[in-house]
């Protein structure tokens, strides 16, 4: 046993292997060297990739010997010195993985597996994200129907429903207009179960397109069910199988088979809308031909996701377990690059691909902190309350928070080997100036959009139905008090008018002749009562005529007039003819989010920046905010839905909501005024102030909180 390290004390002797292991070949790796061995067991369905080392290390594996002595013997065939490190590793992944006999027999096996399960509580917490559960067994029914597949695949098949999808194309762009107008049936509830059956159709023609490809290619098929990825449930079939294919592009096959099936759906679905008659069949054919394969292609064919594009781009890098091994290298690569450990790399790769794998691991880490963020709020969203918050504080821990202090807690317990050099002292540095970016309070910026408007507007309007007889002033004219801008005329006012002095004449002419006439000494009451009121009646019809000529309230501009106001047009009444604004000095409102209130504060002052570039900006200063919420939003210029910035959603009898809390706030008018060119309007733009300075790790924390404590009513 020279050169074989000695056996620890009381190290318990090797537990035969389970006899129903099988060694296979496996493929050749992308970035070439030996093919690597699969270690498959038949009772998990799982194939693990071994090397040299973990092939003679089974090779030697004897019940009843020690470490040592299985160290020796692997070591003699492959030549070298095999360490302890290695052989106590394997035997712990052969004792996890459930590759070793149980002394207890098959009774003993299940009690270590029963051991290693979970309550159901626990089962939930660890596999709410995806539970997989098998239906049927499909692989007699796949062996009896391969023949007929094959021959929907060959040749001649493919060729046909190509010529069928290019026909289809040409004919929907010749009725573009009714395809894209296709979609509104969907809205019918025909359409709804129409579109929800060809849904579960199609995905089950995915599946079954990587059970036939993969039994073709001679792999066994065990399971095909319904997995739930957060719940929402999904088709699934169990190819593992697959790993015993040696050739690369068989593999690839398998992978993009699901997603070459639902094309070619689609290509069919094209040629069929344009023949079949309007109504629920065509709204069918149509999601087939679009929506379905297009979110097929955007979400199958993600490589940063575990689905069909993940396993195509490990199969053609000709990188297995394509996902941890890159983890593992951009974590070794992250760590070199801060500290400069001196640990060796996890695996040989070239430069090239090194570097692409790098890329691919960062590109997933992103990926996965937006995505578990994302349903993460969407479990939350999802559960009731309570449930909720314990999910989504699951979800941020596990799949956030947790990753995150796992390396910061390595980066501590080897903080003895970092070499005090250039390299500690920069990643010190770039760390302690984050820490400074998140914690010391630089910024008390507030942006807040708001809109400068005159100080007066009035708005021209006709006081009744009346015909425009003369427009005064054009667009942009400066306008004093008093000055008439147009003149209405209304032939019904006219002749109620007349009416009216004509009844008050006959009043008043009684009134004369009182004191020669009884009866109308007797009504004298009467009489005078009448005349006051066909007085008051005159006069209000007197005010109405002469509004008719419509006169500045005050001086201003004529901000606008009616493009199509011309002498001789009919207008009703209360129908706006034009506005005319104060000139001199603006009024500044605006909208704050809620999430700046804790920095703002009267007197603050800032700058009003128009949108429009060409008006000059104005200083101002905070006069007053609103202690609530508002409810509504009261300045159109700011609502999303006519350009605005502040998102709104519009609830039918109350008006434009903010999606999110905002409150009103006024601003000073400074003396620097900001006087009206050209045709004066209302200028939006963003106040830019400057209030209580507050850190980015405070103002994120504020944040939360506040998202919680609104969130917690349960």
């Amino acid at each position: 046993m020279s050169g074989a390290p000695s056996p620890a004390p009381g190290e318990p002797p090797l537990t035969a292997l389970r006899e129903d292991l099988r060694i296979e070949r496996g493929g050749v790796p992308g970035g070439g060297g030996p093919a690597p061995w699969l270690l498959y067991d038949p009772l998990a369905h799982r194939y693990f990739e071994i090397d040299a080392t973990g092939l003679a290390l089974l090779k030697a594996w004897r019940e009843g010997i020690t470490l040592a002595e299985l160290a020796e013997a692997a070591g003699s065939t492959l030549g070298r010195a095999v360490t302890q490190a290695e052989v106590a590793s394997f035997r712990g992944f052969c004792e996890t993985s459930g590759l070793v006999a149980h002394r207890g027999g098959w009774q003993g096996l299940a009690r270590q597996v029963a051991a290693r399960k979970h309550g159901l509580g626990a089962w939930l917490l660890h596999n709410y994200l995806f539970i997989r559960i098998p239906l049927v067994r499909p692989q007699a029914f796949l062996d009896r129907t391969l023949p007929l597949a094959r021959r929907l695949a060959d040749r001649r098949s493919l060729i046909a429903i190509a010529i069928a999808g290019l026909v289809g194309l040409y004919l929907a762009a010749q009725q573009w207009d009714a395809f894209c107008a296709t979609f509104l049936q969907f809205l019918t509830p025909e359409g709804i179960a129409g579109y929800m059956l060809a849904l579960v159709a199609v995905k089950l023609l995915h599946e079954l397109g990587h059970a036939y490809v993969a039994t073709h290619h001679g792999c066994r098929v065990p399971s095909m069910g319904v997995a739930f990825m957060v719940l929402m449930p999904v088709l699934y079939t169990d190819t593992t199988d697959a790993w015993r294919v040696h050739d690369r592009r068989k593999r690839v096959a398998i992978d993009a088979a699901g997603v070459a099936v639902e094309l070619a759906v689609a290509a069919i679905a094209t040629l069929a809308w344009s023949f079949l008659p309007e109504g629920t069949p065509r709204s069918i054919a149509f999601f087939l031909a679009t929506t379905s394969w297009v979110m097929s292609v955007a979400i199958n064919l993600s490589p940063l996701m575990r689905f069909d594009g993940y396993y195509i781009a490990a199969d053609l890098f000709g990188v297995s377990n394509l996902q941890p091994r890159a983890f593992a290298l951009t974590t070794w690569a992250l760590r070199e690059t801060l500290f400069v450990l001196g640990d060796p790399c996890p695996e040989a790769w070239s430069p090239r691909r090194r570097t692409a794998l790098i890329a691919y691991g960062v590109a997933v880490w992103i990926y996965r902190l937006v995505l578990f963020t994302g349903i993460a709020v969407m479990v939350y969203t999802m559960a009731f309350k309570i449930l909720g918050l314990l999910l989504f504080a699951v979800e941020i821990g596990v799949f956030v928070v947790r990753p995150i202090f796992r390396e910061t807690l390595f980066w501590w317990q080897n903080r003895g080997r970092i070499a005090p050099g250039g390299r500690a002292r920069l990643t010190g540095a770039a760390l302690a100036g984050l820490l400074v970016l998140l914690f010391l309070p630089l910024s008390g910026r507030v942006e807040i959009p708001a809109i400068a408007e005159p100080e007066r507007t009035e708005r021209l309007t006709a006081v009744a139905p009346a015909r425009v007889e003369s427009v005064e002033v054009e667009p942009g004219a400066a306008v004093s008090a008093g000055q008439i801008l147009m003149r209405l005329s209304s032939p019904r006012l006219d002749h109620e008018l007349t009416t009216a002095r004509i009844r008050l004449a006959l009043v008043e002419s009684k009134q004369d002749r009182r004191p020669a006439d009884a009866q109308d000494r007797a009504g004298g009451l009467v009489l005078d009562g009448e005349q006051g009121a066909r007085r008051e009646a005159l006069q209000g019809l007197q005010r109405r005529h002469d509004e008719l000529v419509i006169r500045a309230p005050f001086d201003g501009i004529v901000a606008e007039i009616e493009p199509d106001l011309q002498p001789g047009r009919w207008v009703g009444k209360g129908e706006e003819l034009g506005t005319l604004v104060s000139n001199g000095r603006r009024q500044v409102r605006g909208l704050v989010p809620e999430d700046a209130m804790a920095r703002l504060y009267a007197g603050a002052t800032g700058l009003f920046v128009p949108d429009d570039l060409t008006t000059g900006s104005i200083p101002v200063a905070v006069s007053a905010v609103s202690n609530a919420a508002v409810a509504t939003v009261e300045i159109p210029a700011l609502a999303s839905h006519l350009g605005g910035p502040v998102a709104v959603r519009e609830e039918k009898g109350v008006g434009p909501v903010p999606v999110e809390a905002h409150y009103a706030v006024v601003l000073n008018r400074p003396d620097d005024e900001l006087r009206l060119s050209g045709t004066p309007a209302v200028v939006r733009g963003v106040v830019a102030v400057s209030g209580h300075r507050e850190s980015i790790a405070a103002h994120a924390l504020r944040r939360v909180v506040a998202v919680l404590v609104r969130e917690s009513g349960f």
